[in-house]
């Protein structure tokens, strides 16, 4: 298929790349303009959707979906009549509504497709794709979205919306996760605790597949957190839009949203991971204690010789 992909940050670069390696002739379009390996490159949105059969967008946020889709050298600006938008954005339902109704009002057909997974997941094509708008669109996209997911799964959850609404609730409990690993590391770092044997207990407990997904991460020191797979700023605008969405109060939706967005406010590039990182002052007394470590190590190595 000839495919469009606006949006090449980090899972829209996988995506774009995954879809090549599968066979499929695709264009990208980035606002910061970026070329990919085997990827065709476009001047604009409207460009990159001028001859595909689809377009996927992957871009931060709802303003910026709309930009992408709606603005002056847009999707709709360039693309055929007919043409299929598949949207992985992670939208509050109603954004989501109300850009499928001005997508289909300029003669596209429109379909949301956020995704469960992030950049190494794409890759092992594991992702697992919430699909929402008819059942006609969710087929037409199958050749697009079985790459990503052909060892994960695909959800057709109901009208365009609903998808939207379930990636909410998954990223609420992904954030919620999140904030636990953050307090239960401080909690045993404060008991003097050996950090490995605390990640050791909570991989095996309620955090267990966070902690083994993080695990290299959390292990590794602050370093590990850089180049994310789904960064601190992106979870914390997703669980902004989960506490606006209704309005039943979520206490520890609230929280969890206060804390993420804390730390995106300092850290908002990093990887989730980060938000299980050691606690500073104990990250500087490991340091400290390796550096000695190593003194003492030198110089019993050196009353041997």
């Amino acid at each position: 298929m000839r495919l469009a992909v606006c949006g090449l940050g980090r899972l829209g670069a996988a995506l774009a790349e995954s879809l090549a390696a599968h066979g499929h002739d695709v264009t990208g379009w980035n606002r910061t303009p970026r070329e990919l390996p085997g990827l065709g490159a476009a001047r604009t949105a409207a460009d990159a959707a001028r001859e595909a059969e689809a377009v996927v967008v992957a871009v931060f946020d709802g303003g910026a979906a709309r930009s992408v889709l709606l603005g002056p050298a847009g999707v709709t600006a360039g693309a055929a009549p007919g043409t299929l938008v598949i949207n992985v954005t992670t939208l509050a339902p109603d954004e989501s509504r109300r850009l499928a109704h001005e997508v289909r009002g300029a003669g596209l057909r429109y379909l949301e497709a956020p995704v469960a997974g992030s950049v190494p997941a794409v890759r092992s094509g594991s992702l697992r794709v919430f699909v929402g708008g008819t059942a006609e669109d969710a087929l037409a996209a199958e050749p697009v979205l079985l790459p990503w997911s052909h060892a994960g799964s695909r959800r057709l959850v109901g009208p365009v919306g609903d998808a939207s609404a379930l990636k909410l609730v998954a990223n609420l409990a992904l954030g919620i996760a999140a904030s636990g690993l953050h307090d239960a590391v401080r909690l045993g770092a404060g008991l003097g605790l050996a950090r490995e044997d605390v990640l050791d207990v909570l991989q095996k407990g309620a955090f267990g597949p966070l902690v083994a997904g993080k695990r290299r991460r959390l292990s590794s020191g602050s370093g590990a957190y850089d180049a994310a797979d789904f960064t601190v700023a992106a979870l914390a605008k997703d669980l902004a839009l989960a506490t606006a969405a209704v309005d039943e109060p979520l206490a520890g939706a609230v929280a969890a949203a206060r804390l993420v967005g804390r730390m995106a406010e300092r850290d908002g590039d990093l990887d989730i991971a980060a938000l299980g990182g050691a606690p500073p002052h104990m990250a500087a007394r490991a340091e400290r204690e390796s550096r000695e470590g190593e003194g003492k190590g030198k110089g019993a190595a050196a009353d041997v010789t």
